[in-house]
């Protein structure tokens, strides 16, 4: 995120860090009502370490069940690109344009360095928001990249991984 902030990426364009309850994001997607929004993360979803995979995520319909769900495992304290999409779809506040970029992580317990796959991925992601950041921009050539479909549910630990 740091290297990201330091960067001219253009007007309008918002870097801010979303490592707070997803409840506390969705209320903050609310407040900024951006048109586009590029959350990026590490996720373990059993790919090879390093993977980067750029998604184009919709709003997901949620029962009343499947929401308090979610909400209850946000008030816990967990944080992850899903639950955020889950909250955000939930309380109406995902922007029609959403997209996330992942990174799979090599481990996922507390660490004060990155793997060298993350420090691969991370250069990879950060690649990636810039494209996605210049398709979006009126004098851009950039190519629209294909969506990805929504990978299978989560799995119910929603702790973030890192």
């Amino acid at each position: 995120m740091e290297r990201l902030a330091e960067e001219e990426l253009g007007e309008g364009v918002l870097v801010e860090e979303l490592h707070y309850g997803a409840v506390a994001v969705a209320q903050r997607l609310e407040e900024l009502r951006p048109d586009r929004l590029i959350l990026v993360g590490a996720v373990a979803r059993g790919r090879p370490p390093g993977t980067v995979e750029r998604r184009a995520v919709e709003p997901i319909p949620l029962d009343t069940a499947e929401f308090q769900a979610a909400i209850g495992d946000a008030v816990t304290g967990y944080v992850g690109i899903d639950l955020v999409v889950e909250v955000a779809s939930g309380f109406g506040a995902l922007p029609a344009e959403t997209v996330t970029i992942e990174v799979e992580p090599a481990r996922v317990e507390p660490s004060e360095t990155l793997s060298a796959e993350a420090i691969e991925g991370l250069e990879q992601a950060l690649e990636l928001v810039r494209r996605e950041l210049a398709r979006g921009r009126p004098d851009s050539e950039a190519e629209r990249p294909a969506a990805v479909p929504r990978p299978s549910p989560a799995p119910t630990n929603r702790r973030s991984t890192s």
